[in-house]
Parts: C-alpha cells; sequence; structure tokens
C-alpha cells in the first residue's frame, strides 16, 4: 500500500508530506494568516443569507441569561454550508486552512461591535434586555480596558447616562437600597480570562464514520464567547 503525499499548494517549492499532521503543523507555522477562500465557493441568494444571519442572531440571543452567576463562555454550532460562511463572513476571514477545510476569526474590541453589527445588519445582535435596567450582552471589550462609551456603543445603550453606568470593577453607590442590594448582586462575578473576551467563530467540517464504512459529513459553524451582564440605573 503506498504511502498518501500531501502537497502544500501555497508553497511556492509545492512542500510534500507524508502526514497529514505533518502538513497541517507545516501551514499553521508558515501559512496561519493565510486567509484567501478557494475558488468553488458558490454565491449564494441574499436571503439565504439573511434567513441564517436570524438563526445566528437567535442562538446567541438564547445564551444571555440575566442571571448574575450567567458570566461564562458559551459555545453553540449550527449547520452552515462552505459557500453561505464564506457568504457571510468572507472578507472578515483571519485564517483558511486548505489542509484542515476551516475558516477561523476572533472579533474582538470596539471595532468588531460595528463590524458585526454590519453583518447581521442588526444593531441588538448581541444584546438582550430584560427590563428594568437588566442587560446582558456578549463580552468583546476587557473590563481592564473599556469605558463607559465603548460599552455603551458596544452594547447600543445611548439612553444610558455616563454617572448611571454600573460594572463590576467600576460602579456607582445608589441612593436607592432595594436598587443598591440588586447592583450588588452584579458584582458576584466569575472571572474569565483577559485572552477570552472574544467572538471566536470557526467553520468546519463534521461528523462520523463507522466501523460499516458508513460516513455522513457536513459544514458546521460554531461560536465561542463570553457573557456578561449588569443592571443600568435610570
Amino acid at each position: 500500500m503506498e504511502t498518501p503525499i500531501f502537497t502544500c499548494s501555497l508553497c511556492e517549492k509545492k512542500k510534500t508530506y507524508k502526514s497529514h499532521g505533518g502538513f497541517q503543523r507545516h501551514e499553521t507555522l508558515k501559512h496561519y494568516n493565510y486567509n484567501i477562500p478557494p475558488s468553488h465557493i458558490l454565491s449564494v441568494p441574499e436571503h439565504e443569507l439573511s434567513h441564517l444571519k436570524k438563526v445566528m442572531v437567535r442562538e446567541v440571543g438564547k445564551r444571555l441569561k440575566n442571571h448574575h452567576s450567567a458570566v461564562e463562555k458559551q459555545v453553540f454550532s449550527i449547520y452552515c454550508s462552505e459557500h453561505a460562511f464564506v457568504g457571510i463572513f468572507g472578507q472578515y476571514i483571519e485564517q483558511y486552512s486548505p489542509c484542515g477545510n476551516f475558516y477561523r476569526y476572533r472579533f474582538k474590541g470596539i471595532k468588531s461591535c460595528n463590524i458585526l453589527t454590519e453583518i447581521f445588519k442588526d444593531k441588538q445582535w448581541g444584546e438582550r434586555n430584560y427590563g428594568q435596567g437588566q442587560i446582558s450582552w456578549v463580552q468583546l471589550i476587557s473590563n481592564s480596558t473599556n469605558t463607559i462609551e465603548d460599552n455603551q456603543n458596544c452594547i447600543n445603550q445611548n439612553y444610558i447616562e455616563h454617572e448611571n453606568y454600573i460594572e463590576q470593577d467600576n460602579y456607582i453607590e445608589p441612593e436607592n437600597q432595594n436598587c443598591k442590594e440588586l447592583i450588588q448582586k452584579n458584582r458576584k462575578k466569575k472571572k474569565v480570562k483577559e485572552k477570552q473576551i472574544e467572538l471566536f467563530i470557526e467553520w468546519k467540517i463534521k461528523g462520523f464514520r463507522d466501523k460499516a464504512e458508513h460516513n455522513c459529513f457536513a459544514g458546521d459553524v460554531s461560536f465561542r464567547f463570553i457573557t456578561d451582564n449588569a443592571m443600568f440605573v435610570e
């Protein structure tokens, strides 16, 4: 039985490897920033992309809880064809791997808030309002570097005044005792690593193959992010 040979099409000298693992390591080290989608990608009707975007926003919203203990990592995946994924995120792809056949991108910072708003055509894509000043959102800005303005822009809460902003590391004592007790609950949050403050999106083929050689594989897009929540006093 002949040993399969893996050739890197991205290298000028077309380097070859005896194992898939060796090929993948080479690509990770030498072509980690390659982000050009393959030529076989087909265009997808805009109404199909629009529907898929709404599904993504819905699934994000389902994971935005209003309890103080719900500040944690969230992960979910949905079916998505490669063509549709490139149609939605194509111009923002950070890495495309011909070897692993996956796409990756990390959204973080205030600029990413604006980019995602444009992608999803929804200013509240990463926010859920529970009323009475209780809001949950996807963290894209580190608590150690963010500002009141950044948070307001990111969760699109322009009606919140600066002196009323309440946040885990920098909150203002309210005059009302009952409101104070509610706000103090927001301070009891799980600590998360700063490097996790991002929306990590990855598309890849997933499936199975059993002992009877039956297999089934399809494209999945997965989302990984950290949620946060707080109470804002009007």
